[in-house]
């Protein structure tokens, strides 16, 4: 077994990820140069409106939006596979110049669209041009599925008398629909802009600040020290690198590109077979969308639409977030010991003393700001901007001479380029689903979809979120977690609140499924790209990652039944519950691997999935029940492994 990773086998730019993401173009360096000033602008906006507050609906949304698509036409191809590919063409300038016109004419009119409804022809004419760049530039950086879930239901809108029975309506004009998606506050400058124009720039910042200036390094040396020396150590250095990135990063791909280009090799060079590598690096950069404090886009979003804050869903999705990767962690675990996979050569863990302490500083004093400056009540944009602060001001200051100096300021201006780049993907997506939730409302297809699913489920509450799980993975298979996140909420979330659910548990039973959706094939963008660094099979990849991952599949029906998971209730029944859970995944994870501490018969393996289940279903009586089956299995293998029956391990 080979233990020299040779991480330049496989490096970033071998990674071709045109199928799920598009990737941006090669530009000459003047207008590389040039791009990345207005990045560094977008970023300063972002960042000063956080102090100050951000301006009213109609000018901070628009500057929003007229940075993001003049970035997006310049850096992101009309075709990602054309031959022209790295080549601005007119169209860009074209669509470029419209997105100035188009937000320029909301500011300027702001007074005008606020005192009447009335629209002039030339309102509706950069009305339809502007909702062409958002499909457009929607199109060219996420692919071409949630443009035309956009485009299918504004033809519902306008030809909706056609359609028979509750599906039809009476029709909306071209006019009407033009007016509300441009003039009007509940169209593209709504709350999922603002959002977008708000809270998520600065986090996204403050991600990227945090991974230029040293933390990428700092998460997987803790990961090392952390896992490395334990059976399975590389994949379990996944996890924990997985998961620390997964409180900066909202994208699952996003975090098998940064992790996976280091534990993908690693784990192949010590013995991993490539498909389960890329199994185990997209099964828990998934679960980073989950992990709090920073949860993605998604979670900002989940906290407006309820009016609640964000520190309440961070902290009520903690206990959740730590049960997927328990059940990631043993199901790594179980396998590793199945296989005989060993740990790491000691010589590659990192000394904490000498490496991990002197450079995780700057990872953990900004972050434990961060949470501290949450917890005690601070807004998010407050929050977050007094982080980005220390953070920079630690870098900068922390210099032993000017040349050092120098540098760190070099790469302080490059993290805010990188993070004007990083709001472009996620505010587009922002954008276009604006337009689609703007249009549920308008043709009310929410409520008829609710309606639909209640006739469906004859009101059973299991039935509806099966049906809910099912919708949320389907979305998640063409669209990003967010974009997903926000149809399944317009389509199911009112269904399941309307059989007596919270709306907090109800969005983040949503929210889970979406994110799942990135390991489920047969679309599944997580897999794609870990398969893609592996080299591997990736239907292979995809169904081992949801072995792994089962339990994903499993938490989000757990604190549903158990909202003390969520937080909810007295402290020692959250203590109780979450014990139970946290043994019903482990139950699960070994179940699902067949080894426990030695290989399951079947016998014991269906035992274990009974008491997996018993254990997660709350109740004094099935918890009983699950933990005698746990403790019984666990007390015959020990047996016979002591005794020697069925092998060492």
């Amino acid at each position: 077994m080979n233990s020299e990773i040779k991480l330049e086998e496989i490096r970033p730019a071998d990674i071709q990820l045109d199928e799920y993401e598009s990737q941006p173009r090669t530009l000459q360096p003047r207008m590389e140069f040039s791009i990345g000033i207005i990045a560094i602008a977008l970023s300063l906006f972002q960042l000063y409106t956080s102090w100050r507050g951000s301006f009213d609906v109609y000018i901070q949304r628009p500057v929003h939006i007229a940075f993001v698509f003049t970035i997006l036409f310049f850096l992101y191809p009309l075709k990602s596979r054309s031959v022209k590919r790295d080549q601005i063409l007119w169209i860009d300038w074209f669509l470029a110049g419209s997105t100035l016109i188009c937000t320029t004419w909301v500011m300027i009119n702001v007074d005008r669209f606020l005192e009447t409804f009335s629209s002039i022809p030339l309102d509706l004419v950069l009305g339809t041009l502007m909702i062409l760049i958002v499909m457009e530039g929607t199109r060219r950086i996420l692919g071409p599925v949630l443009p035309t879930i956009l485009i299918a239901i504004m033809l519902y809108a306008v030809f909706g008398q056609y359609f028979p029975g509750t599906w039809g309506h009476r029709g909306f004009s071209i006019q009407m629909l033009i007016e509300t998606l441009y003039t009007g506050q509940n169209g593209i400058w709504g709350m999922i802009t603002g959002i977008s124009a708000s809270l998520i720039p600065g986090f996204l910042i403050f991600g990227v600040m945090l991974e230029k200036l040293g933390g990428g390094a700092t998460f997987v040396d803790l990961a090392l020290k952390l896992a490395g020396r334990s059976h399975g150590g590389p994949a379990k250095v996944s996890c924990f690198s997985s998961a620390l990135f997964g409180t900066i990063s909202g994208s699952a791909v996003a975090n098998v590109v940064v992790d996976g280009v280091f534990n993908i090799p690693l784990m192949k060079g010590l013995g991993y077979r490539k498909e389960l590598a890329g199994a185990v690096e997209a099964t828990a950069s998934t679960g980073g969308q989950i992990m709090p404090p920073v949860m993605g886009a998604g979670a900002f979003i989940m906290a407006e639409l309820l009016g609640i804050s964000y520190t309440r869903i961070a902290a009520g999705a903690a206990i959740p977030a730590i049960l997927y990767y328990l059940g990631v962690y043993t199901s790594v675990h179980f396998e590793a010991q199945r296989l005989h996979l060993k740990p790491l050569p000691a010589d590659m863990i990192p000394s904490f003393r000498k490496k991990i302490l002197p450079n995780s500083l700057p990872f953990i004093f900004p972050v434990s700001i961060l949470v501290y400056l949450l917890s005690v009540g601070y807004t998010p944009s407050l929050s977050v901007l007094y982080s980005v602060v220390i953070s920079v001001t630690w870098h900068l200051v922390n210099c032993r001479n000017f040349d050092t100096f120098k540098i760190r300021l070099k790469q302080v201006i490059a993290a805010l380029d990188a993070g004007g780049r990083a709001i472009v993907m996620v505010a587009a997506l922002c954008a276009c689903a604006q337009l689609v939730v703007s249009m549920f409302n308008m043709t009310g297809i929410g409520v008829k979809f609710t309606a639909s699913i209640i006739d469906l489920s004859q009101g059973n509450l299991f039935l509806t979120l099966f049906l809910a799980m099912i919708i949320c993975l389907i979305l998640g298979m063409g669209i990003p977690t967010t974009a997903a996140y926000v149809l399944a909420a317009s389509v199911v979330g009112p269904a399941i609140s309307s059989l007596g659910a919270s709306p907090f548990t109800a969005h983040l039973f949503i929210f889970y499924f979406a994110i799942i959706s990135a390991i489920t094939p047969p679309v599944c963008a997580a897999v794609y790209v870990a398969a893609a660094i592996a080299q591997s099979n990736w239907w292979k990849t995809g169904w081992i990652a949801t072995r792994l991952g089962l339990s994903g599949f499993i938490v989000p029906y757990m604190f549903f039944y158990a909202p003390t998971l969520l937080l909810f209730g007295n402290p020692m029944d959250i203590i109780i519950n979450s014990v139970s859970a946290a043994f019903g995944v482990i139950a699960l994870s070994a179940a699902a691997m067949g080894f426990f501490l030695k290989p399951l018969s079947w016998i014991e393996r269906i035992g274990l999935f009974a008491a997996a289940f018993l254990l997660i279903d709350p109740g004094f009586v099935t918890d009983v029940v699950g933990w005698l089956i746990l403790g019984s299995i666990y007390i015959i293998q020990r047996r016979s492994r002591m005794s020697g029956h069925g092998g060492n391990v």
